[in-house]
């Protein structure tokens, strides 16, 4: 619901209502190889397609799993949630209200509710037909009950909360898409019906179309929802919350392949359904007649996105609500339709992609034409992915390219996600992103992103921000839904939703514009509060307030409170455990001492203190211990360093085995990402991974980069795309080091480094004062 997706879709030749036969066979076995490469390639727990004929559901399919334990397949009876195609069910509710003479679009909703006054500095009534076009000017999310709230009072209060607001477009100028602006449609139809609005809905469109398995809770279909996770470029992939909205109407809806089916039916069928009519055919005429000229991306009918494509008609509209994404299409003239779902936030790509293919694939089949190849861009890996990896500039913005899990990915001003190549080229494309303006020289000399060209170089030492914008940058919100303030080439940038990243503009001080032209909030602003000391402690976007977080202290103080009253037993069931048995190793253990390899690198062995997650002394003494030839490597990483300004700083080695199972014991399963398990024995127990840092050889003191040592927080992540220009600078040069004497970085960790094949070494568990010969305490 959150988001109002591109669409890319091709018309093919007309096509009869489909039949049963061996053709759509044909087309069900190439969709289901689509959706499952799909789910392999970009970790999908789950996705359903249908095919929708005027008689009916013709086909339908489900892939993956339902559940978050793997166990339970997803059938096409699994429940999906539609997000924003709601909308939808919402303006034909109205639209039955308007055939009935209790509604009239143009009216000024004032007429029908009378305490509904946001500030119109404009002049001007708004009215249903603006509010179903996006054209009211209303901003994007009510103060209350909005995408964000996890406690909302009703879709009434949602829609009081909006008198709060400003209009930041006078009425029926500007196409503005608005969440809230919906709440305010499904509250005038609660208020002519007298009904709930749920209850409205079920009686005006759910119930005559026998959509039994749908609805706008969850309640009723507890067991039947599938399993959805929450995704970040820079992030782990967690389990999507169950927030319900506080604005139904604008994105509520529960239902399945083929109760979504029966409504695509319906408008197939010119609103006639088996016991009469859902609406008119003229009424479905107007709602799919563009009602505003425009040249934006998305031309709405009344609640109908409306598309011209090789001549043909497509009607339907996306949707994304946390973990779920669906997409809805209609050719009316052709009497075809596809539903199409996914269980990974904003994966709306791939619902768009899906949708795409299955009518594509149907039209063809049923032609006697061959159909469309499935498109399977493949990962850069390997030398290509080493040989492209750099940073690029176009002289005020730029561009780097990085090796991340071993995939080569794009991390560019709007835009990031994993590089794919393809037979034309390049093209990123993950589970969040598709975006095909993509070019690189074959000498990997320049890169193109969306026409504009950045010319390869060394990234220059940035200066630190300025003051007022140094204070800004962190994050606000909820782990939810988290509002992240970051520098990018010395401007102001905010990341927002999990996937949009937005350059900010200053208008004043502590308040900065959001693009006028694109994204989730255009014509809207984000101003900041401050204490009496000045130091900032929210961010508010449209009177909603996001307070300033930093989640990774606030995960270390959980942890240290588990450890505090169970630190015996950690340790005493640590030093009791036997680690994992392995085959002999490839090489003998050689473990050396990183200060010896060169005595100017420093030691600052964090788990021989208090100062570290834990929060409890974990090494009886600060030693640092590797593999011989890692230990060298280090060496040479440090004087390469200290030629710029900077020396080593280590804070982990070779860590003995049951200091692994203690962290395991002790970390929260969602934050396991930062620690090994234990059955497997980590790269630290065979001596080959160090945990470093810098520090400035003119000050001693040790470099700030995007977040702390040891933070179990996506700050933590190899490539994080927040913090400053500077942090990001001092994160890629330590790497670049350590890079170049055979390290690779862990991803989810900046500071950890694994030497060579690690594997070659076998798991110790050895204390320090055992590998010098003292017995341990």
């Amino acid at each position: 619901m959150k988001r109002l997706l591109a669409w890319v879709i091709v018309l093919l030749a007309p096509g009869a209502a489909l039949a049963q036969d061996p053709a759509l066979d044909r087309a069900a076995a190439l969709i289901a190889d689509a959706a499952q490469w799909e789910i392999r390639e970009k970790r999908i727990p789950s996705i359903a397609v249908a095919i929708i004929g005027p008689e009916g559901v013709r086909w339908s399919g489900a892939w993956g799993k339902a559940d978050a334990d793997g166990k339970v397949a997803a059938t096409p009876d699994t429940v999906y949630r539609a997000g924003s195609v709601s909308k939808l069910f919402t303006d034909v509710a109205v639209m039955k209200l308007v055939e009935q003479g209790k509604l009239d679009l143009d009216a000024p909703v004032r007429t029908y509710l009378p305490d509904f006054r946001p500030r119109n500095p404009f002049g001007g009534e708004i009215t249903l037909r603006q509010l179903m076009t996006h054209r009211s000017g209303l901003v994007r999310e009510s103060p209350r009950g909005n995408y964000f709230d996890i406690a909302p009072k009703g879709q009434a209060d949602t829609v009081l909360s909006l008198n709060r607001t400003t209009l930041v477009a006078a009425p029926g100028t500007v196409t503005k898409y608005s969440n809230a602006g919906i709440a305010v449609v499904g509250e005038v139809v609660a208020r002519v019906t007298g009904l709930p609005f749920e209850k409205a809905l079920h009686s005006l469109v759910l119930d005559p179309l026998g959509m039994t398995s749908s609805g706008l809770t969850a309640a009723p279909f507890t067991g039947r929802i599938a399993y959805s996770e929450m995704a970040a470029f820079d992030g782990p992939r967690v389990a999507a919350p169950p927030i319900e909205l506080g604005m139904p109407a604008a994105g509520s809806l529960f239902t399945t392949a083929g109760d979504l089916g029966r409504f695509a039916q319906a408008l197939l069928n010119k609103g006639a359904i088996p016991n009469g009519r859902l609406l008119k055919a003229g009424s479905l005429d107007t709602m799919w007649k563009r009602q505003y000229p425009d040249s934006s991306a998305h031309i709405f009918g009344l609640g109908f996105v409306v598309a011209d494509m090789d001549g043909k008609r497509v009607v339907g509209h996306g949707g994304a609500i946390y973990g779920h994404s669906t997409q809805l299409l209609v050719m009316p003239e052709e009497g075809l339709g596809v539903v199409a779902f996914t269980t990974v936030d904003a994966s709306n790509p791939i619902t768009n992609k899906l949708a795409d293919y299955a009518l594509r694939t149907v039209v063809a089949l049923k032609a006697g034409a061959e159909p469309p190849v499935f498109a399977k861009a493949e990962p850069v890996t390997g030398a290509e992915a080493k040989r492209l990896s750099g940073w690029f500039t176009n002289g005020g913005q730029s561009v780097s390219t990085r090796i991340y899990n071993g995939r080569l990915v794009i991390d560019a001003p709007e835009l990031v996600g994993d590089i794919r190549r393809t037979a034309a080229g390049f093209i990123v494309e993950d589970a969040q992103t598709r975006f095909d303006r993509l070019a690189i020289a074959d000498d990997a000399s320049w890169i193109e992103v969306g026409g504009v060209r950045y010319t390869r170089g060394e990234m220059p030492k940035p200066p630190f921000p300025e003051a007022e914008l140094a204070a800004l940058i962190g994050d606000y919100g909820w782990e939810h839904n988290v509002l992240r303030i970051y520098e990018r080439d010395g401007q102001p940038f905010a990341w927002v939703e999990w996937t949009e990243h937005s350059p900010l503009t200053r208008i004043a001080a502590d308040r900065y514009a959001f693009p006028t032209d694109r994204g989730l909030y255009p014509l809207e602003s984000l101003s900041f509060e401050r204490d009496a000391a000045g130091e900032v402690t929210a961010a508010s976007l449209g009177g909603i307030r996001f307070p300033r977080r930093d989640f990774g202290a606030e995960a270390e103080a959980k942890t240290r409170a588990g450890v505090s009253a169970n630190a015996a037993k950690l340790r005493a069931d640590a030093l009791a455990a036997t680690p994992p048995a392995e085959a002999p190793s490839a090489k003998p253990s050689d473990l050396y001492p990183i200060a010896k390899a060169d005595p100017t690198i420093r030691l600052d062995v964090r788990y021989a203190g208090t100062n570290n997650f834990m929060g409890i002394p974990l090494y009886e003494s600060a030693r640092a211990y590797l593999q011989r030839p890692a230990a060298e490597a280090v060496a040479r990483a440090n004087q390469a360093l200290r030629k710029r300004g900077y020396g080593l700083l280590i804070h982990d080695g070779y860590r003995p085995w049951f200091v692994t199972r203690m962290f395991w014991d002790a970390t929260a399963p969602e934050n396991r990402m930062f620690v090994a398990n234990p059955a497997e024995g980590s790269r630290h127990n065979r001596g080959a991974a160090v945990d470093l840092t810098m520090f400035d050889l003119a000050t001693g003191e040790p470099i700030e980069t995007t977040g702390r040592y040891d933070e179990t927080s996506p700050r933590s992540y190899s490539n994080f795309v927040g913090g400053t220009d500077r942090q990001r600078w001092y994160r890629e040069l330590l790497r670049g080091a350590m890079e170049a004497e055979g390290f690779d970085v862990y991803a989810e960790e900046w500071w950890h480094f694994d030497y060579g094949n690690w594997r070659d070494y076998p798991i110790g568990n050895k204390t320090f004062e055992e590998l010098e010969g003292r017995k341990r305490r």
